[in-house]
């Protein structure tokens, strides 16, 4: 495994070193999974924008999943970027339309939420389902890939 350099989010005060059980690690990948499943429910209810959001939520904490499996935890204000920061990092740039369409997607979800006059299509939402699912994916790989006597889920 690659050592990631992230000293930098901890000196400018975007992470803070906290140790993080791998059982709740995994149960954060559960929540995550249990997201999306919701996703999917809300879009079949002709919910687009309430099933993109919860798509969104799935990739931000297994993102933070992510996060927690360095021993580290994101200060509150703009969590939501220095998560999405980290993973970048982290995946690198094998990963880099992944995290790039993660970001995307933040910002969506904020316009969705304090901005005016945005709504999604059904197709949209779906295809953000995709995303969060593959996301997922990859961030399961790399916590399992740091603790390999666990199964995470």
């Amino acid at each position: 495994m690659t050592k990631i350099d992230y000293k930098n989010f901890i000196e400018d005060g975007l992470l803070r070193v906290e140790k993080i059980e791998f059982e709740q690690i995994a149960r954060i990948i559960e929540k995550s999974h249990r997201r999306i499943k919701s996703a999917k429910t809300l879009i079949e209810d002709q919910d687009s924008e309430g099933g993109f959001q919860l798509a969104y939520e799935s990739m931000l904490l297994s993102g933070r999943a992510l996060v927690f499996s360095y021993g580290l935890r994101p200060r509150a204000a703009g969590s939501h970027k220095i998560v999405v920061d980290f993973c970048s990092l982290v995946l690198g740039d094998k990963y880099k339309t992944l995290t790039y369409k993660f970001d995307k997607m933040r910002k969506e979800r904020n316009y969705l939420i304090y901005g005016t006059n945005l709504s999604l299509s059904k197709l949209e939402a779906e295809n953000a389902i995709k995303i969060a699912e593959e996301f997922i994916n990859r961030i399961k790989e790399f916590i399992q890939d740091k603790n390999p006597q666990k199964e995470l889920i």
